[in-house]
């Protein structure tokens, strides 16, 4: 997901993680977050079960935001992934 900063933004924040509908599968994921095409944050691998990874990023400067999410090891199902409690800090 991409998103065009339209204002001076100073952060980002969420709680990155697999979503506990994921029960049944055995998917891992890695998120990252990219200001300005620049990766400024990475989480590690993580599976149904696996505490999320709190975010917190800087955005000044930054005029967009990307949100990625990679598979990171073989599953048979699709994992479901969350960015939970996400907000954007502008002036």
């Amino acid at each position: 997901m991409e998103i065009t900063l339209n204002r001076q933004c100073t952060a980002f924040s969420a709680r990155a993680g697999v979503d506990g509908l994921s029960l049944l599968t055995d998917g891992t994921v890695r998120f990252s977050v990219y200001g300005d095409g620049q990766r400024l944050w990475r989480s590690g691998v993580l599976g149904y079960g696996d505490a999320p990874e709190a975010v917190n990023v800087s955005l000044a400067g930054r005029g967009s935001l990307r949100l990625v999410v990679e598979q990171a090891g073989q599953g048979r199902l699709p994992t479901l992934a969350s960015w939970a409690d996400a907000v954007i800090s502008c002036r």
